[in-house]
């Protein structure tokens, strides 16, 4: 792995430039678009998931967004236990918000907005500390404008976890204060059960350096499970119940587990059914029934499981091991537990949060800047799209 002298570095006042560049940029186009389309497209009908909040920015708070606004506003105590599911960090920063003053919808974007900022930043940086300026540029830019990026502005917790993940491995790999990987690591598996896996690049970046780090390294790895222990704690006194995130999974999205050659082949034959919408735009984007994008959304469901594991491939070659084992496991694992009319529901958000994707996408289109500019085209262009269909009641992942 090719890796600069610190001289050779930018400094901190240079990567932030270029970080809030690409940040301003690509939230401009999704944020632009979602704007666009949520004024021009006609809406389509969302039958039996709570509706979203209404106010400022209240298309970006569809879907999930809806599930966490409600949260925000009404606790655990208004569809529970179904909205257990639904970690409490991110809807307690919108609950704060509501306080001072605004909607959900609005305080969500916010709080989303930052924690990209954030991400981003991060991000760079990691990338930076493993090979070199030139791929940290890359990687931001691929993260920044990935097809599924428009989550890192919606009311979902997609943005808070990647800055709490990567704020989690920056502080391991590149400061080397597992204290601090510790904590946000707690606030990460507070905001999404999956957060509790950074213990798996820890343990590996401990093992390494372990003489260095030693007893606070494994003090800082212990601090990581408290945010999920925390709200199993609250789950338990409130519900009898501490997991009963994990029986919703099943009890609501009929999730449940199977072995990957059985998924991969459901996914297949969703896929085969969805492909029909696929190639009917004006029904996907202008039909006032959501089926089309949901069944619509098995093909691309596929696609991205597909990109993940050529770009996993590649990983095995340039990313430290602990990198590439919590990728897998984090994007892998819900293949081991599918929706029945869904097998990889959901799969196009998890590859955004495994940011060690775009560390690997930096590293090797950095070598050729005509192949980043032709990814970027494609993957902005394909997130246009998404983003049109998320902001009408279309779902996306």
């Amino acid at each position: 792995m090719a890796r600069t002298s610190d001289a050779k570095r930018p400094r901190g006042r240079d990567a932030w430039v270029f970080v809030f560049a690409a940040f301003v940029l690509s939230r401009l186009l999704f944020m632009g678009v979602g704007a666009f389309a949520a004024a021009t497209l006609p809406q389509a009908d969302p039958a039996g998931d709570p509706l979203g909040p209404s106010g400022f920015w209240d298309y970006w708070a569809l879907w999930d967004g809806a599930w966490y606004s409600e949260i925000a506003t009404e606790g655990y105590g208004g569809r529970e236990p179904a909205s257990t599911a639904f970690f409490p960090l991110y809807p307690m920063l919108v609950k704060v918000g509501t306080v001072i003053g605004g909607g959900p919808a609005l305080w969500g974007v916010l709080i989303s907005l930052v924690s990209a900022l954030l991400a981003l930043f991060f991000v760079y940086r990691i990338s930076e500390h493993l090979f070199d300026a030139r791929a940290a540029r890359a990687a931001t830019l691929c993260l920044a404008f990935f097809p599924t990026a428009f989550f890192l502005n919606a009311v979902y917790t997609e943005s808070l976890f990647l800055a709490l993940t990567t704020g989690t491995l920056w502080a391991a790999l590149v400061r080397r204060d597992f204290l601090v990987a510790g904590l946000l690591g707690a606030l990460a598996a507070a905001t999404r059960n999956l957060g509790v896996l950074l213990l798996v690049p820890l343990f590996f970046e401990w093992v390494r350096h372990r003489r260095e780090l030693g007893a606070r390294g494994v003090l800082g790895m212990t601090i990581v499970p408290s945010g999920l222990a925390a709200y199993a704690a609250y789950l338990w006194a409130r519900f009898g119940e501490p997991f009963v995130f994990v029986r919703q999974q099943g009890d609501y999205w009929n999730r449940e587990a199977s072995g990957p050659l059985a998924t991969l082949r459901d996914a297949w034959t969703a896929a085969g059914v969805g492909m029909e919408y696929v190639l009917d735009p004006a029904a996907l984007f202008l039909g006032a029934d959501a089926t089309p994008a949901l069944e619509a959304s098995n093909v691309l469901n596929l696609g991205f499981l597909v990109f993940f594991l050529v770009v996993a491939l590649l990983g095995l070659f340039v990313l430290p091991p602990g990198l590439s084992v919590y990728a897998a496991i984090l994007v892998l694992l819900p293949v081991l537990t599918p929706s029945d009319r869904f097998p990889l529901m959901s799969l196009p958000r998890f590859v955004l949060g495994a940011f060690p994707v775009f560390l690997v996408l930096g590293y090797f289109l950095s070598r050729s800047r005509w192949t980043l500019t032709a990814w970027l085209v494609f993957s902005g262009g394909l997130g246009v799209a998404l983003t049109a269909l998320f902001v009408t009641w279309r779902w996306v992942a």
